[in-house]
């Protein structure tokens, strides 16, 4: 096998077991067929044209004119032709981007996610083939497949699972070891048939590749269960047994939308309680506000079942609910509960916040909760209304979280919450006047909302088309209570369920959000923004005295403005949901367009600048004197050559004498001498029947031709002539020496 195949193989294989690492990501795999395809058809396209010694550039631009080739060719056999194949391209991925910004993981199938993963793959193969076989880097190969490694490490917040990480070290492992075979083909230039075979070179490089992959890798899995869990800014993942930092829990807002739009409804919980009437069952709350939306943040974790005191709550009742729940067939990684618990019994490893009162597995990933029971001791937190009217906006311990105002907050979503909450005197009236408006006939409960997420979605929602379901509602009210001073946070979780004799059934569709606002005196109150179509009446301490606007559909909430004068003059028109997305690009996953954009102009200037790498590249190794002699002498002409064909110039015929004389007509005297030197060399080593002259001098000769030849150049010709060098793209523009 040839060098360049073998290496060429080696990078399709580690892009081809990296591709893998993706699978978490999405339910349907049909982007690995497609990944496949594209590796396949570029494998063979690269090892084709470096058979045939296509210069470097040759090479990149039609791997990456065959990239954009299948990407387009792949979107024309999906559905949804009716439009310019441009239009219908450019709306794959825009559809493939909407579709990740809305689902959880895994996702459903998409035919752009598809499309999306394939090409992504693909232009990995690219990059990863610039760096190890371009510029002759292989060990750089890591950081392409490594790109694809982070992406659900990312995403997922949570341990990818040591399989991954097998895939892509093997890969990288196999680039290495084609690198080091292409060397063994160097180690016995030179040597004798029985001296080479003595030699041994091949089980040298796998027995090298052992000494140091295997340990390597064994290594890496150890440490990783030992180590403790990594965190970072908005990222967590690893569950080592080590683990006992603050921990970046994942967002169980991302299913909301998933479970309600469920074809067919299931039951999940039953549960039985002591007190009359239902409970909300709590998994999570979202303190975090921004551009982004509501998320968590880091917790610190505390172990056993008693639970501390409720934070905020001062006058707290002798009664305590007894709960007995059982969890049918859920995934989650927190436990179910009403708020606000004291204590819990449950099998497994379950741990607290105690700031927020949630409970999640120690290990710190879903699991599948299958007929799990467990009893919870909690506290009805239902304050009377005329009371909770006298009661202030507190001051939490995390005020600096649930408290604050971004900076970036639009304006108009700032005078809307002014606007509804002008009339209304204290902090709870405030709080009413704000659900009030929300359960109000203008708002419309609906599972498709206008695409979009953080700031979008809350314009959409509230200045637009006024259509959304629980996590809109949710989290419209909570940002208003802080634009007029009142801590807030959401919470996700599900609705009481629907009662059969004794015991509340709850189904996957009954899964929640509602706001939690905080009070003096009352800590952490529960308020319900969501239609009464859903959830029925809202609880009555947040009427302050008005009746549930959702039970009279016909009246407008009392306490909002009126839709033409009252309604802030700055709110924007309603506008057609596809003009809406046409430059939506905010994503579920904060980071998702900085990384997108980054890797986007990373690409570019990888692109831009191959050329002139590939050309420096090429100049080192010929001029290191590490050839022997005669191809070091053909090394030190060729150099030559291109310099002169890099500049605009035109490489002279006939024999080295007389391209000597000719170049050499164009230099000073001392340049025109090392020329006519070089030129001697040159034909000693083809014609002569031994070089015998040394040819340490060369690469300094060489140096002072190539200066005397760009000297007389303007600036923006030596600058055309490192960036875009002509020798690159001439047909046989490799030499042994490369």
């Amino acid at each position: 096998m040839r060098a360049t195949d073998r290496m060429t193989a080696a990078v399709v294989l580690a892009l081809f077991l990296a591709g893998f690492t993706l699978v978490p990501l999405t339910s349907d795999l049909s982007y690995l067929g497609a990944s496949w395809f594209f590796l396949a058809v570029l494998g063979v396209l690269t090892a084709l044209l470096r058979r045939a010694r296509l210069g470097g550039g040759l090479v990149l631009a039609a791997q990456l004119l065959t990239t954009v080739l299948l990407s387009v060719g792949l979107s024309l056999t999906m559905p949804g032709l009716g439009l310019p194949w441009y239009q219908h391209y450019a709306g794959l991925w825009q559809g493939g981007v909407l579709h990740m910004q809305s689902q959880g993981t895994p996702m459903d199938p998409d035919d752009g996610v598809t499309l999306i993963f394939a090409t992504l793959v693909a232009g990995l193969l690219v990059i990863t083939d610039l760096l190890a076989a371009g510029l002759a880097r292989p060990a750089w190969a890591i950081a392409p497949t490594a790109t694809l490694f982070l992406v659900p490490a990312l995403t997922l917040g949570t341990d990818t699972g040591v399989t991954s990480f097998l895939l892509v070290a093997l890969g990288y492992v196999g680039v290495l070891v084609a690198d080091g075979l292409n060397g063994s083909d160097r180690w016995t230039r030179g040597l004798s048939r029985d001296s080479a075979e003595s030699v041994g070179a091949a089980p040298v490089v796998w027995r090298a590749a052992a000494l140091i992959g295997v340990p390597a890798l064994v290594g890496t899995l150890v440490l990783g269960g030992l180590l403790p869990t990594l965190s970072l800014p908005g990222v967590g993942f690893g569950n080592g047994p080590g683990g006992s930092g603050p921990l970046q829990l994942t967002d169980p807002s991302l299913d909301l939308r998933r479970n309600l739009n469920q074809p067919q409804d299931q039951e999940v919980i039953d549960y039985r309680t002591s007190e009359p009437g239902g409970v909300y069952l709590r998994l999570a709350s979202l303190p975090r506000f921004d551009a982004d939306g509501w998320s968590n943040v880091q917790i610190r974790l505390n172990t056993g079942n008693q639970l501390p005191a409720v934070p905020g709550l001062t006058d707290v009742p002798d009664e305590q609910r007894t709960t007995r729940i059982t969890v049918k067939n859920f995934r989650s990684q927190y436990l179910p509960l009403p708020y606000a618990p004291r204590s819990f019994e449950a099998a497994g490893d379950w741990r607290y916040d105690a700031n927020s009162l949630t409970v999640v597995n120690g290990e710190n990933e879903a699991q599948a909760l299958t007929d799990l029971s467990y009893s919870v001791q909690s506290l009805d937190l239902a304050p009377d209304a005329s009371d909770l009217r006298g009661a202030v906006a507190g001051t939490p311990l995390d005020d600096s979280v649930t408290g604050a105002i971004p900076e970036d907050l639009p304006e108009d979503l700032v005078r809307l919450a002014q606007e509804v909450t002008k009339d209304a005197d204290g902090s709870a009236d405030k709080a009413a006047a704000i659900q009030a408006y929300l359960r109000g006939s203008r708002f419309t409960y609906s599972t498709e909302p206008l695409p979009g997420s953080g700031y979008r979605a809350l314009e959409n929602f509230l200045l637009r088309d006024r259509r959304g379901y629980c996590e809109q509602f949710a989290g419209a009210m909570a940002m208003m209570a802080r634009v007029v001073g009142i801590p807030s946070r959401v919470s996700v979780g599900f609705l009481p369920g629907e009662r059969d004799g004794d015991t509340y059934r709850v189904s996957i569709r009954d899964m929640h959000a509602w706001p939690e606002l905080y009070f003096s005196g009352y800590g952490w109150v529960r308020f319900e923004p969501t239609p009464g179509s859903v959830t029925g009446s809202a609880p009555p301490w947040t009427l302050q005295g008005a009746e549930d606007p959702s039970d009279n559909a016909s009246e407008e909430p009392t306490a909002a403005p009126s839709a033409s004068a009252d309604a802030p003059s700055t709110a924007p028109e309603d506008v057609p949901a596809d003009q809406q997305t046409a430059d939506g690009t905010d994503g579920a996953f904060p980071w998702a367009r900085t990384l997108l954009g980054t890797g986007a102009g990373l690409v570019l200037l990888l692109v831009l600048a191959a050329p002139a790498t590939l050309r420096i590249r090429r100049r080192t190794a010929r001029l290191s004197g590490d050839q022997l002699g005669d191809e070091q002498v053909e090394a030190a002409w060729a150099e030559i050559r291109d310099t002169v064909l890099d500049h605009g110039g035109r490489w002279p015929e006939g024999s080295p004498q007389v391209i000597g004389r000719q170049v050499g007509d164009r230099l000073d005297a001392g340049e025109s001498a090392a020329m006519g030197q070089v030129a001697t060399l040159v034909e000693r080593s083809r014609y002569a029947r031994s070089l015998d002259a040394d040819t340490a001098a060369l690469p300094a000769l060489t140096q002072e031709i190539r200066r005397g030849i760009v000297a007389p150049l303007t600036r923006r010709r030596r600058l055309l002539g490192l960036l875009v060098p002509r020798s690159l793209f001439r047909r046989g523009g490799g030499d042994p020496g490369v």
